[in-house]
């Protein structure tokens, strides 16, 4: 028993399903999108590729133990971690499996900073208006959560998929129309009461944009005061 060796604890991996990453296969100087689809803490990670990505046709034993980058977004913090690939599958869908990181950086100047707000919403998923609120925002990009019930929540949370396009009609204070918001959506996840949706905004037009950035600098403003 004295010889015995403690396991140290995984590091904490700030992620959530549905997430997506960039990957870099280093040797190959090849960097592809994926989904975060699962996570055995400790072990590994899985990514679903894109059907139409160049790395599927890559058979699992010629890119196996390939160190790669991975970058991914959450709640507007950039993180990177390095570690290799464990395994590819390309049947029935195209699968890689990536070894849990030792250590994780976080680049915070590299993303736009996110700010705590509460505006009304609405956006259409299936043939149904469905009412929101944006609890943060930034330029870039803004996080919605939606009250549901659980049996709507889990009928509506099924309607949402990752890399879609959403439309947010947002009610700006002081404003009497709704402002239009286009974007995509970058990672969902739930509760048993409400589903958070990040969204990535696409290019809007400029008085929508500049709007947008007036806000922004009003909250941003508010925030450092406290």
């Amino acid at each position: 028993m004295e010889n015995l060796k403690e396991i140290p604890a995984a590091v904490h991996l700030p992620i959530t399903i549905g997430s997506e990453m960039l990957i870099e296969i280093v040797n190959l100087n090849l960097r592809i999108k994926s989904v975060l689809i699962g996570i055995d803490e400790g072990l590994f990670i899985l990514a679903r590729l894109s059907f139409n990505d160049l790395m599927g046709t890559f058979r699992s034993e010629a890119v196996r133990e390939s160190p790669v980058n991975v970058k991914y977004m959450h709640k507007g913090v950039v993180y990177g971690f390095k570690a290799e690939i464990l395994n590819m599958v390309s049947s029935p869908s195209k699968l890689m499996f990536v070894s849990y990181p030792k250590a994780i950086e976080e680049q915070k100047g590299n993303a736009a900073s996110r700010h705590e707000c509460i505006l009304p919403a609405v956006t259409m998923f299936g043939n149904e208006l469905i009412e929101m609120v944006i609890v943060d925002i930034s330029k870039e990009g803004c996080q919605c959560a939606i009250k549901a019930s659980v049996p709507k929540n889990e009928s509506l949370f099924g309607l949402i998929q990752v890399n879609k396009s959403i439309d947010i009609k947002a009610q700006f204070p002081g404003a009497a129309d709704k402002i239009a918001l286009v974007g995509k959506i970058r990672n969902i996840s739930k509760d048993t009461d409400k589903i958070v949706v990040g969204v990535m905004f696409e290019e809007m037009p400029q008085d929508v944009k500049a709007r947008l950035e007036k806000f922004t600098s009003l909250i941003s403003g508010i925030g450092k005061r406290g």
